[in-house]
């Protein structure tokens, strides 16, 4: 089940295979952003500004909004709406939602801090080590893109694959594979889960809320929601 007290989600396409298995769950429209907008905060702001005052056009004031974005370098830092409440999970970025928890990810830093994550998502949007080399080798040429390609990726150690269930790897796993050979780094394999997915749809992990006309930021965990929004 969603919160029914979301009536519109704005999501990152990083996430779409994940929220499609909600689907039968999920009764609001989903306003989507363009995944390689994260390496970008500033436009990816602007992006999520855009599309919340789209929304102040037809929903109603003080209706919530639910950001499902990960607060990709700050990108959502002073978003706010004049009418709408706004609730976004309280993490840095999209990994730790798709492995599955927090805990889960601060346990894989813990053990391998050079990690580089990656899922299906990702590289179909071609925001992977092979495609991102390929770009610059496009750009600046043989010698130097492969040279800019290194520098990028030099202090990781492992191509890390994310498999929470939601999609086929064969081809995926095929693919960081061949990133592995090509820039000398370890392949894993990490298993998530679809349990922080469905705990932000739900509002039950900690929040971070923008009401109307405000740019202040309240962080808040589920066992305090009611006191924030009493109706629910």
């Amino acid at each position: 089940m969603v919160d029914k007290a979301i009536k519109l989600i704005i999501a990152c396409e990083a996430f779409k295979g994940e929220l499609e298995v909600f689907k039968e769950s999920i009764t609001v429209n989903i306003l989507w952003i363009e995944q390689a907008l994260h390496n970008v905060p500033d436009k990816l702001h602007l992006k999520v500004l855009e599309k919340v005052r789209e929304a102040e056009t037809y929903l109603n004031p003080e209706d919530i909004v639910l950001l499902f974005l990960g607060n990709c370098g700050g990108s959502l830092k002073g978003v706010s709406s004049q009418t709408l409440t706004l609730v976004y999970p309280n993490v840095d970025d999209c990994i730790p939602v798709i492995l599955g928890s927090m805990e889960r990810f601060k346990a894989i830093q813990a053990e391998r801090s050079g990690t580089f994550y990656l899922n299906k998502n990702w590289i179909d949007a071609g925001e992977d080590p092979l495609s991102s080399s390929r770009k610059y080798i496009e750009s600046y040429g043989e010698k130097k893109g492969w040279k800019v390609s290194k520098l990028m990726y030099k202090n990781y150690t492992h191509f890390t694959l994310i498999d929470n269930g939601c999609y086929e790897l064969e081809k995926y796993r095929d693919h960081v594979h061949e990133a592995c050979e090509t820039f000398g780094k370890i392949y894993s394999e990490e298993k998530g889960n679809l349990k922080f997915v469905k705990e932000i749809l739900n509002r039950q992990c900690e929040m971070v809320t923008i009401l109307p006309n405000s740019n202040d930021e309240v962080k808040q965990i589920y066992q305090s929601r009611k006191a924030f929004f009493p109706g629910t």
